[in-house]
């Protein structure tokens, strides 16, 4: 059964190893898809000969779009859009897979929502794994959770629960009030799109791995802060008491949304503004192993090493497996010089969280003569429960 209402579209650039794979992936829906648009970003492989052959062989439903200069992701999906017949737009990247009920289990989820409240839900994401580059899988399910739409915005200011736009499906009307992507955009573009649309209606999640995300050698590190620069680029664009009232509609405790605000203030650097926040906790008995975290954050912050050290203590006490407590009391025994104690938190850490890049680094500096504040990594945010995988 063919779905007119359905159009796919793929950013290709360079993905001659596996786009066919994704596009197959997308041809054997139990409700297919009415087209799949492929965008050629300017490849310079054999992408472009792969996806002729692919066009050939399903020319009822694959079309390509060839630029003639590469433009980047966010720009080729926005031609997309702008191309696409369909009502509502699947986004896939060019390497990942999708089941084979991906676009049935959408639909049935969004009709379901949909007719259950007034209030319109106009994108679905679900559940996924991630793969290696030999399909092998590397992770355990990683999951979001179905919230109310009022409280999507709050949700997502806080952290982008999708982070991959592989089996994001969207109405288009609104992605074309939302603005589409924004190109200038390098990092987080999709995260940004995303709270532009939190704020035109609600997200429907579905509890079933329906993505495979492939993971492949990569050197992350060398872009965390530009990741961080470009995460703060968006939040500034909006005020903090917009900000402040969105994360305060999700129907969580106090102290969770206070906390969860005090996050977001420590990565627009309102440090001073957050530790007031904490501090009005902690004087109405708020005594959560979150609220301690941050209150290490604070401290490690001002780099005052003995009060920092006490709170990530504190958490873990309530928390034992909280990986960025683990990571940044480890780190903090490093600079004291207590190898034994850095070892032991260091090590529980990589146990909790395998491949966490943090943890495996500082654990490096155990066979360091001196180790200074500036030679550690530590975790500015706790740990999402599932990391992303990286192949080395």
């Amino acid at each position: 059964m063919r779905d007119a209402s359905v159009s796919c579209i793929i950013p290709c650039y360079n993905c001659g190893k596996y786009v066919a794979q994704t596009i197959e992936s997308l041809i054997h829906q139990t409700v297919k898809p009415a087209e799949i648009l492929l965008i050629n970003d300017a490849s310079t492989d054999h992408t472009l000969d792969i996806l002729r052959e692919t066009e050939k062989k399903h020319e009822d439903v694959v079309k390509i779009i060839d630029l003639p200069e590469n433009k980047g992701a966010a720009y080729a999906r926005n031609l997309g859009v702008q191309n696409a017949a369909g009502n509502y737009i699947l986004f896939m990247d060019s390497d990942d897979i999708a089941e084979p009920t991906l676009i049935a289990g959408y639909q049935h989820r969004l009709e379901k929502l949909n007719h259950e409240t007034e209030n319109r839900y106009i994108l679905c994401y679900s559940a996924y794994i991630q793969i290696d580059d030999k399909d092998n899988q590397i992770s355990e399910i990683v999951r979001g959770i179905q919230v109310n739409p009022e409280e999507v915005l709050g949700y997502f200011f806080v952290r982008n629960p999708i982070i991959t736009t592989s089996g994001v499906l969207v109405e288009k009307a609104f992605l074309i009030k939302a603005g589409g992507f924004n190109p200038q955009l390098k990092y987080s573009e999709d995260w940004d799109l995303w709270i532009r649309l939190a704020s035109l209606g609600g997200f429907a999640y579905v509890d079933e791995p329906l993505i495979k995300v492939r993971r492949h050698q990569t050197n992350l590190s060398a872009s965390v802060a530009k990741m961080l620069e470009g995460e703060k680029s968006i939040l500034t664009q909006y005020s903090v008491d917009y900000i402040k009232n969105a994360v305060y509609k999700r129907k969580l405790t106090v102290e969770e949304n206070v906390v969860d605000y005090v996050s977001i203030l420590n990565r627009i650097g309102y440090w001073e503004q957050g530790f007031a926040e904490l501090n009005s906790l902690l004087e109405q008995g708020g005594s959560s192993h979150s609220l301690y975290f941050y209150l290490g954050l604070y401290y490690l912050q001002h780099n005052t090493v003995e009060t920092a050290l006490e709170y990530f203590e504190k958490t873990l006490a309530l928390d034992s497996s909280n990986g960025a407590a683990l990571n940044n009391a480890g780190a903090l025994y490093l600079i004291k010089g207590n190898k034994a104690e850095a070892e032991k938190y260091l090590r529980s850490a990589i146990e909790y969280y395998p491949g966490y890049m943090d943890a495996t680094y500082n654990m490096q500096l155990l066979h360091k003569e001196n180790v200074l504040v500036e030679d550690v990594k530590f975790t500015w945010r706790q740990l999402r429960k599932v990391l992303t995988y990286y192949q080395s």
